[in-house]
């Protein structure tokens, strides 16, 4: 006869399996467009995302699938992901119509997943955070809507926070003691030269009735720029610095993840698009791409017949190559 036990066992095993299952959370990235002045370019691919985004997420137990922003169908990556994040990246891309266009129609789906009642997270860094803003503008002036600001080359800055910040379901969400660190201490590394003036947010109405000015901070010249905002009626979050680079600020992403952990919604698994074939990445030595910004990039190539050389991207002094194969997606 049998031993029961065994089959408690294995009934159980089966049971915590299907509860990893049921737990698995996905967050969308936006792939940033290469550069057309670097060194690099039309060699490493299509896009690159800083590996410092990917690898914040992941800390949190949460997958990543990689959106190109040369894609066609976005209802194949939407109907994978719990949350969205728009990345930093090169200034340039702020100018690209394509690639804020994605972003833009990205943000409208998760709206219209809000609006249904599906709690659906964004959360923008730095250049993400700047796309963010001039969607709220509604002009979709990516030429002259943000302004100049020194705070370039990893300028460490603490943030005044807004009466109306101090109040902010963000505030609330990190945590008395990151609360304080980020009021007290110069931890916000800071990595972008444009930006807005809290008085520019407060006098356009469209930005103002959509996002909340949780927090502020000073550049090099005095000059106060807008660092942390959040939506008034949707989870959405952005931040004007990098807290991905910073281990000790964890607590930003541990709050993300919640929120994305709060989604409810059925996604689709990869079987449901089999003609969709993943895209090749590698994780390289990025330090002369970024300008010492980034240690680590991932690269992407879109197309099967991309003219990009992959062989040459071995050779331009890019160490450490590996394919990812948990952050591929169809195009």
């Amino acid at each position: 006869m049998p031993s029961t036990r065994k089959k408690t066992k294995k009934n159980k095993t089966r049971k915590k399996r299907k509860k990893r299952k049921k737990n698995k959370y996905v967050v969308g990235i936006v792939s940033v467009p290469l550069s057309p002045n670097k060194k690099f370019f039309k060699v490493c691919g299509d896009s690159y995302i800083a590996s410092s985004h990917i690898t914040w997420l992941k800390r949190q137990n949460i997958e990543v699938l990689i959106i190109p922003y040369t894609t066609k169908n976005l209802k194949y990556y939407f109907n994978r992901i719990h949350g969205l994040y728009l990345p930093s990246g090169g200034a340039f891309a702020g100018t690209q119509m394509k690639y804020y266009n994605i972003c833009k129609k990205l943000l409208m789906m998760a709206m219209k997943e809000n609006d249904k009642g599906c709690h659906f997270p964004v959360w923008g860094c730095c250049m993400g955070f700047q796309q963010m803003l001039i969607l709220a503008d509604g002009n979709d002036d990516v030429d002259n809507f943000l302004q100049k600001f020194d705070s370039y080359n990893n300028l460490l800055l603490p943030i005044k926070f807004t009466e109306e910040g101090k109040h902010s379901r963000f505030v609330r969400g990190i945590g008395e003691k990151s609360f304080k660190k980020l009021k007290n201490t110069k931890c916000t590394m800071n990595n972008h030269k444009l930006g807005i003036t809290p008085e520019k947010m407060k006098k356009n109405k469209r930005v103002n009735a959509f996002y909340k000015n949780v927090g502020i901070s000073k550049d090099r010249k005095g000059k106060e720029f807008v660092a942390i905002i959040e939506a008034r009626h949707y989870p959405f979050y952005g931040v004007q610095w990098h807290p991905e680079r910073d281990s000790s600020m964890d607590a930003l992403v541990k709050f993300f993840s919640k929120e994305v952990k709060k989604s409810k919604r059925k996604t689709y698994k990869t079987k449901h698009y089999k003609r969709y074939k993943k895209m090749t990445s590698k994780k390289i030595d990025c330090m002369n791409y970024s300008e010492n910004l980034y240690k680590k990039c991932t690269f992407y190539w879109h197309k099967r017949s991309s003219s990009h050389n992959k062989k040459l991207c071995n050779v331009a002094q890019l160490r450490n190559t590996q394919n990812l194969d948990g952050t591929g997606g169809g195009v």
